[in-house]
């Protein structure tokens, strides 16, 4: 008899224990960590421009990588709570992970999640702020806006055509150049510049996951750009944001805005060059979701190939080469 009740605790144990997983993985599944590369190219390359410059501290780095990954994770609750609240999502929906429709989280849940990660990111904000000044506030509050009012009314930037924009701005704009802000707090035209690729790519992930969404949008006329100019453009401005990174980067190297080795982001054209064709000629939906996961693994090779060109650089320089 005993030994029956030591089974049957150990199987509710077993239960529980995976429940409690299940719920886990449900968080991490709608904070969407795949597309959490994208705040990491922006970090790398705005480092890697400071570091050209003389420049590094860790827990500035640090600081600023958790920070911005997690107003990421922000906006991404933000984002299904929204949609959700405001009938843009659906059961069937191949861009919301759906976990309130499924019961697996409450509106509530993803709510606080949104809230929570807002909280995380402010926390190594003050880092920042201790260790950089308080112009760094200014970064976080228009991190912060653009993260929560990009689905959240009044402004629904993304409801009216402007998230490219201000997903450019924020994850290209204010990453890249802030990530070297906090290295040396002044402006630098090499980080600006830097983040002009990085923005490509990143808004290019957007535009992949809004010409997926394009029936879906039109339906509840959420007017983002492939709803507001055809699936077609967005195909073709998918084409421009790609090649238009590489393009950038050989720009300013020529200009000298680069330096040379800032070049080895072309080891990575080969694959650009097969998501674009792929994407021009596809007319299945769902081959749209390969395109957005290979969008933002471009993004994160491409990201990681300027940084790394950019340090070899500084290593050439310091040794005098």
């Amino acid at each position: 008899m005993e030994h029956s009740e030591t089974s049957l605790g150990n199987t509710q144990a077993q239960t529980n224990k995976k429940s409690q997983l299940a719920s886990w993985k449900v968080w991490v599944k709608t904070a969407r960590p795949f597309s959490l590369t994208a705040s990491v190219s922006p970090v790398l390359v705005g480092t890697a421009v400071a570091v050209y410059e003389d420049a590094f501290h860790l827990v500035a780095f640090l600081a600023t990588l958790l920070s911005c990954l997690f107003l990421q994770i922000a906006a991404n609750y933000f984002n299904e709570y929204f949609d959700y609240l405001y009938g843009l999502d659906h059961p069937e929906s191949l861009g919301a992970s759906t976990v309130i429709f499924r019961h697996e989280m409450t509106a509530a849940q993803v709510l606080g999640g949104g809230i929570a990660s807002f909280v995380i990111a402010a926390l190594f904000g003050l880092v920042l702020i201790i260790t950089s000044g308080p112009a760094i506030i200014l970064f976080g509050l228009a991190g912060m806006t653009i993260a929560y009012f990009y689905s959240a009314k009044p402004f629904k930037f993304a409801s009216r055509g402007l998230g490219d924009i201000l997903v450019y701005i924020a994850m290209g704009f204010l990453m890249t150049w802030g990530s070297y802000y906090v290295q040396i707090p002044r402006w630098s035209w090499e980080a600006f510049v830097a983040s002009i690729p990085v923005g490509f790519l990143v808004t290019a992930i957007l535009n992949m996951n809004n010409v997926r969404d394009y029936q879906d949008d039109l339906a509840v006329r959420k007017l983002t750009l492939p709803v507001r100019l055809g699936q077609a453009f967005g195909k073709r401005f998918h084409a421009f944001l790609l090649f238009g990174s590489y393009i950038a980067v050989t720009l300013f190297v020529l200009l000298r805005l680069l330096p040379l080795y800032s070049l080895a982001v072309w080891i990575t054209f080969p694959l650009a060059f097969s998501n674009v064709r792929t994407v021009l000629t596809a007319t299945d939906r769902k081959a749209f979701i390969i395109g957005i996961k290979r969008t933002a693994s471009l993004h994160l090779q491409f990201g990681v190939m300027l940084a790394l060109g950019i340090l070899v650089a500084a290593l050439v320089k310091s040794f005098g080469v």
